[in-house]
């Protein structure tokens, strides 16, 4: 499965697998002033549990490090993924005192 990454008008993003004609997986983000809105993940149900969510937010934190961008992660599932590693994604983490709470996804933000 090949990750392909569109940016739209320098401001909404996403990362994307294509299976023929049929878009099978996003993560959605937008982005300003060198911040990522990462506000939502999605898999078709029947793929789902196979990592494929995994790889595309490996896409996400690559590319946020190559650019020096910093995440908020609104999506719930980029949430528990910082979570779970903070350590490891500190330095992307963009973090404030009302940070969302993952409660958002895939509720674009306005």
């Amino acid at each position: 499965m090949k990750i392909q990454h569109r940016l739209e008008d320098s401001r909404r993003g996403s990362f994307f697998i294509m299976e023929g004609e049929r878009q099978i997986a996003e993560l959605d983000y937008d982005l300003q002033n060198g911040i990522l809105n990462a506000y939502h993940t999605g898999v078709r149900r029947e793929l789902e549990g196979q990592g494929i969510a995994g790889k595309l937010f490996d896409e996400l934190v690559k590319y946020a490090r190559e650019n020096n961008y910093k995440v908020i992660p609104t999506c719930s599932y980029i949430l528990v993924k910082f979570r779970r590693h903070p350590d490891k994604y500190c330095d992307i983490w963009f973090r404030t005192e009302d940070e969302p709470l993952g409660a958002a996804c895939g509720v674009r933000p306005k």
